[in-house]
């Protein structure tokens, strides 16, 4: 007879796995967190972590996936709400996640040694694959949507959304990379955002033919707040 899964507690129970793993890297950092962490935490067996995580690096992904989701969810239900102009969906889409990032600063910062890392290259492609084909929908309605409102312009609608997503992907690199290098030398470079989110803001509303200063998606201001300790 086959074994009924309560898909419920079977969610639940990795989920405190994932809780626990978040609060401990927030604290000591990925590096320094082991799974006996994780297990001493949720009052578990190792059986019962391996039942959900292959690995450490499992758990990592996993993580940062559900991070990510969280976002999303949030940004697809702003999205898709009728009536609301292209211009200020792109915003929210962009401006919202930040902020709901910043929420949980303590956890990403003390991942961004992992997720810059060489050996994590392959799982950092895959995550960075599973992101954008999870936001693109969201990305390719809104921009189908400010076409039909006049504010972009364009004659490749069904390939722009690539372009704009993989100019914002670089965007959040350089600007990662500029969070360690502040973390290193103790001084943010405020100049150095300004000037990238000037660029990314020109490179974008060429892409999308807007008109320049339409796309104001990074708020200077509260990007800045990645760099205060």
């Amino acid at each position: 007879m086959s074994r009924i899964i309560d898909v419920k507690a079977h969610a639940s129970r990795r989920e405190r796995f994932l809780e626990a793993a978040a609060r401990l890297i927030a604290t000591t950092g990925y590096e320094h967190m082991t799974v006996q962490d994780v297990l001493d935490d949720v009052q578990q067996s190792k059986g019962a972590f391996y039942h959900y995580f292959d690995s450490k690096q499992a758990l990592f992904e996993a993580l940062i996936n559900g991070e990510s989701d969280r976002i999303i969810e949030a940004a697809r239900c702003f999205v898709e709400t009728p009536g609301l102009p292209a211009l200020k969906k792109l915003r929210h889409l962009f401006q919202e996640g930040n902020r709901l990032k910043l929420e949980r600063k303590g956890l990403r910062l003390a991942l961004l040694p992992m997720w810059l890392s060489d050996e994590n290259a392959v799982i950092r492609q895959r995550i960075l694959f599973r992101t954008r084909e999870r936001v693109m929908p969201l990305l390719d309605q809104v921009i189908t949507e400010g076409i039909e409102e006049g504010v972009f312009v364009t004659r490749y609608p069904d390939h722009v959304g690539r372009v704009v997503f993989a100019v914002v992907q670089d965007f959040h690199e350089v600007l990662t990379r500029l969070v360690v290098a502040a973390q290193q030398s103790g001084v943010p470079d405020r100049v150095r955002v300004e000037q990238v989110v000037a660029a990314c803001h020109e490179v974008l509303e060429r892409i999308l033919g807007a008109r320049s200063g339409a796309l104001e998606l990074f708020d200077v201001a509260q990007l800045m707040d990645w760099f205060d300790r």
